[in-house]
């Protein structure tokens, strides 16, 4: 399996299990109210089942639909990505030691730090050489005072 195929299935895979557990969830409600006694109590709430279905179609649906957004802003780079294997990280985590925060890149899973200063966007080269002419006359104090 290629990193990409790795990371939309850790992208998109809860999604399916939302999914899955909600038909699970039903089915034994279903089950269940067929049974005489305080569970067949139940079967005054028929409606029931069908309203867990669609909770949890709602919720993958709504789960697939963020990932498929994360998924078009870093075809477009307006995300971050792993600079090995070029897929989305994660969100940022605190490490089990040393300071800072980390993020897990979804298709190869090295950890990269976020305490650093890079830009999470590209700035086009033009930008670039256009901000380094109009600032080459001002003094400079320091090497870190551009940063």
């Amino acid at each position: 399996m290629s990193y990409a195929g790795r990371m939309y299935f850790r992208m998109f895979s809860p999604g399916l299990m939302v999914l899955g557990a909600g038909a699970l969830a039903a089915a034994a409600m279903k089950a269940v109210q067929q049974v005489p006694g305080r569970l067949g109590i139940l079967s005054l709430y028929s409606d029931l089942p069908g309203w867990i279905m669609a909770g949890s179609v709602t919720l993958a649906l709504c789960w697939v639909t963020v990932q498929a957004v994360r998924v078009k802003l870093w075809d477009r780079g307006a995300i971050t990505s792993c600079y090995v294997c070029g897929c989305i990280l994660g969100t940022a985590r605190a490490p089990r030691r040393g300071l800072g925060m980390t993020r897990h890149c979804l298709g190869c899973g090295k950890v990269h730090g976020v305490n650093h200063r890079l830009a999470s966007v590209v700035v086009p080269l033009a930008v670039a050489v256009s901000a380094v002419t109009d600032n080459a006359t001002a003094p400079v104090r320091r090497v870190r005072s551009s940063l």
